[in-house]
């Protein structure tokens, strides 16, 4: 199981400032056949956390065209910046120019701790494909049409309209 990073024990680690983290585990709410396998580098940068994680595992999923089951291989490479602030406290600090602040929506309160286990589930789950064929010629459900029996007092009429063609 993973466990949340503290902010303030990540601020006073030396030199980089940056905690790695492997993994091998399924995670709660996130279903697939094998374990989550990756890593998570979280660094802090002053006014802001930079995460970093790369993962892998085999989830089933089905095939929107044919409705028959699969297994996938998902694999995930994701950046993030995520702002240390108090909630609430208006824009974040002048120095802090990486990206619009629009873009930096989620953030962290200084004395907070990031839940790694969540954040990597909300990864998997966002890397997730919405459509995807089991096999790139998936011909779809096949319906087969069986000819409709019909009403056999018209079967005279067939036979007289086969004579007359």
């Amino acid at each position: 199981m993973l466990k949340p990073i503290r902010l303030s024990e990540l601020r006073q680690l030396p030199g980089q400032k940056t905690q790695e983290v492997r993994f091998r585990q399924f995670f709660a709410g996130f279903e697939s056949l094998t374990p989550v396998e990756g890593s998570l580098r979280v660094s802090h940068r002053g006014h802001f956390v930079e995460v970093r994680a790369q993962a892998r595992t085999i989830v089933t999923l089905t095939c929107h065209r044919c409705l028959q089951q699969f297994n996938h291989r998902l694999e995930l490479d994701v950046e993030e910046i995520i702002l240390i602030r108090e909630p609430n406290s208006g824009p974040p600090p002048l120095e802090l120019e990486l990206k619009e602040e629009e873009d930096l929506l989620e953030s962290l309160p200084p004395n907070g701790e990031l839940d790694v286990e969540d954040l990597m589930r909300q990864y998997l789950h966002l890397e997730m494909p919405t459509q995807l064929p089991c096999r790139p010629d998936c011909p779809g459900i096949v319906v087969e049409s069986a000819a409709p029996a019909g009403d056999p007092r018209w079967a005279p009429l067939a036979a007289l309209l086969k004579e007359i063609s």
